[in-house]
């Protein structure tokens, strides 16, 4: 299913630990789109299916190092360690390795995609939910979809114990995360225990500088600046998929504790998993984009620093290594 995984994707699941922004509203709530048939949209998610289980047993065929990958990009005086994360995990999953404790330990910075654990960052995720999270004018998100995907939406809400009065004052895109983060969280997965959360705490304690790769509002405002139509086929596509979501996460997790890049790439850095090429576009390739540059200009400081984001951004084609490379950078790594 081509859009199971866009739910595990670094900005959906950092929503689950507090992350928060301030982006430009979205358009303005767009009709409801013309009915679609069961008929026709059982057809469609038969062929996500099939799309889905492709990529699903080529990334279980492929194999890793055996521990999270660990890239290395320096210069004379400057060191980068980039560490691919994953930001809800299992308490009792033992992911640390000797190089990523060295990597950390040496570290003078510890560089996130957001900050997350703020007081300032708690307030701002209220004030962004409030104004772009929210439908205005008491307009109900089931005005937005057609009867069938009402009837997929009450399906996927039933299976997570929410009620469907929850969800009615919300934007699509935000439901969506709500959805996809209550089934991972059924799952036993907990944002506690997320990569971000270990070392960031471990990093304050030591007295580690801290950095963040975007701010909160250019990270949530993707989300809401994407097109309603859009917002709705992740909302559905989440819906659908909402039983399968712990199968996607436990793969992922397995692919990236073994170090497996090409598995992490097929299941994230996917335009087909991860829902359509705007999507695609907009939560990964054009961050990564940003990011690569503002990486270059690390170099520029001396020190060491341990970049840790969403393992799907350091995967795949469009990903900051290849990135990195294609602008001339030897990175070291699996």
């Amino acid at each position: 299913m081509r859009r199971v995984s866009l739910a595990m994707t670094g900005a959906a699941l950092a929503l689950a630990f507090s992350l928060s922004g301030c982006g430009p509203k979205a358009d303005a709530p767009a009709p409801a789109p013309a009915a679609q048939t069961a008929e026709s949209r059982a057809a469609q998610l038969e062929a996500q299916k099939a799309a889905y289980a492709a990529a699903l047993a080529e990334a279980e065929a492929s194999r890793g190092a055996g521990t999270p990958a660990l890239w290395t990009l320096s210069d004379e005086d400057t060191t980068l360690y980039m560490l691919g994360t994953v930001h809800l995990l299992r308490p009792d999953l033992d992911w640390r390795s000797d190089a990523i404790d060295a990597a950390f330990a040496e570290a003078d910075t510890v560089v996130f995609e957001a900050d997350v654990t703020s007081q300032a960052a708690a307030s701002e995720m209220m004030r962004f939910i409030s104004t772009e999270g929210m439908l205005e004018g008491g307009q109900q998100l089931t005005s937005l979809l057609d009867e069938v995907e009402r009837g997929e939406l009450q399906k996927a809400l039933d299976h997570v114990g929410m009620p469907l009065g929850a969800v009615q004052p919300m934007q699509p895109w935000w439901a969506a995360v709500n959805l996809s983060v209550l089934q991972i969280q059924k799952e036993g997965y907990d944002p506690n225990s997320g990569v971000e959360m270990v070392l960031g705490a471990e990093a304050r304690a030591a007295g580690k500088s801290l950095a963040y790769l975007e701010t909160i509002e250019e990270q949530l405002g993707r989300f809401a600046d994407l097109p309603m139509d859009v917002q709705v086929d992740f909302l559905i596509g989440s819906a659908e998929s909402i039983e399968e979501g712990g199968e996607v996460l436990d793969t992922l997790v397995s692919e990236w504790v073994d170090g497996d890049v090409h598995g992490i790439g097929l299941l994230m850095a996917n335009p087909d998993m991860m829902g359509s090429d705007e999507v695609y576009d907009a939560l990964l390739k054009s961050r990564n984009e940003i990011w690569v540059g503002k990486i270059e200009a690390m170099l520029d400081t001396p020190g060491t620093r341990l970049i840790a984001v969403g393992a799907g951004h350091l995967a795949g084609e469009d990903s900051v290594i290849d990135m990195l490379e294609a602008r001339g950078h030897t990175v070291e790594g699996p």
